[in-house]
């Protein structure tokens, strides 16, 4: 493109990309990423985006959505569906769905995806997933939480003594629990995920729920560190935590919502999974969606930007220089930051031809 009057202006632009038919433009991308990536037999997560900077711009005052799928393996975004708002995000995911093939792929959603009607038309469509469970379905959460309690209790029970009374016996040999911890970025996580593959006790599996195979709960503490005046740790343990506390988090917070010191979610399948397997599909949802999301608010900007009749547009012009620069991670041997790859095609002309002009093969 000759630009002879130089680079036009950020309006300019805007008007151009506000005149582009949104739903031609989403049909062209998932076409291209759809040629280089297959979505069956993949485990895809889908997820919903505020764009915080365009929300005074809107009547309501409510942040405008885009909601993403993503394909965790490659990390890669298959498409994005605008949204007014959150509340639309019931009837826009049964749109997204009917837009990919679903045989043996794995669907991963937030708890407002836990609905019969989308369970029904993922396995109508031939896929299977995963699902959280929290106060939008409250008889199944409460269901499955004291459960899950219980069973957590007699698991302990019975591996000190093998012939411990537990209130299920009947349900042990159906049960697991995996429990991992990292430390990193100024804090220790511990996980424990549970599973039951009899969902007998949901009531919903007698009626509305009778797919249902695998009934389960994840738990998350996070405990930040904690340094005295010399610079010595002494972040207390996690049971010494949850008893008292720490200097930073006195009274450790329960609740729903990322950043809060615990955090349990009731889960369920219609595939009978052990708990191992279902905490890592649980945290690889939200690890890509997290990832992503930092990509877009802290590289890109997204969270900034007050574009208002082109706002779509930029967001999806941001996936296709996101997917361009994961592709390009892909496939080379360094494992490399996304700011890191920025700068590389920033300096290599040749790098951006080789990924923005010509093709791309498709990923196996």
């Amino acid at each position: 493109m000759k630009l002879k009057n130089g680079i036009a202006s950020p309006s300019t632009v805007s008007r151009m990309l506000s005149r582009i038919d949104e739903e031609l433009a989403l049909y062209g991308f998932m076409e291209w990423i759809g040629e280089i990536v297959d979505t069956r037999g993949k485990h895809l997560a889908i997820d919903g985006k505020a764009l915080r900077g365009a929300t005074e711009k809107t009547k309501t005052f409510k942040s405008p959505m885009v909601m993403n799928v993503i394909e965790t393996e490659t990390d890669l975004v298959l498409a994005q569906f605008p949204m007014k708002d959150k509340t639309c995000e019931i009837t826009e995911i049964p749109k997204a769905l009917e837009m990919f093939r679903l045989e043996g792929s794995t669907v991963t959603i937030d708890a407002i995806g836990t609905q019969t009607t989308i369970m029904k038309q993922i396995l109508k469509q031939g896929g299977h997933f995963v699902l959280c469970v929290k106060k939008n379905q409250p008889e199944a959460e409460k269901e499955i939480n004291e459960f899950m309690k219980q069973m957590g209790k007699d698991y302990c029970k019975r591996q000190k003594d093998s012939s411990a009374a537990v209130k299920y016996p009947e349900m042990m040999d159906k049960y697991t629990e995996h429990s991992t911890f990292e430390h990193g970025h100024g804090r220790t996580d511990y996980r424990t995920s549970r599973a039951c593959t009899d969902p007998s006790i949901l009531t919903k599996t007698q009626d509305e729920w009778p797919f249902i195979k695998t009934i389960g709960q994840t738990c998350q503490v996070r405990i930040e560190t904690v340094r005295d005046s010399k610079g010595n740790d002494i972040t207390p343990s996690k049971v010494e935590f949850l008893k008292a506390g720490s200097r930073r988090n006195p009274i450790p917070v329960n609740t729903d919502g990322a950043g809060k010191d615990i955090q349990c979610m009731g889960m369920i399948s219609d595939m009978e999974l052990d708990a191992q397997t279902m905490g890592k599909i649980k945290r690889k949802h939200w690890a890509v969606e997290n990832e992503l999301h930092h990509v877009l608010d802290d590289s890109f900007r997204e969270d900034r930007s007050p574009a208002r009749t082109s706002r779509n547009m930029l967001a999806l012009i941001r996936k296709y220089a996101y997917n361009l620069l994961r592709l390009a991670m892909l496939e080379s041997s360094e494992r490399l930051l996304m700011t890191e790859m920025m700068d590389r095609f920033a300096d290599d002309s040749q790098l951006r031809e080789k990924y923005v002009f010509k093709c791309i093969p498709h990923l196996n």
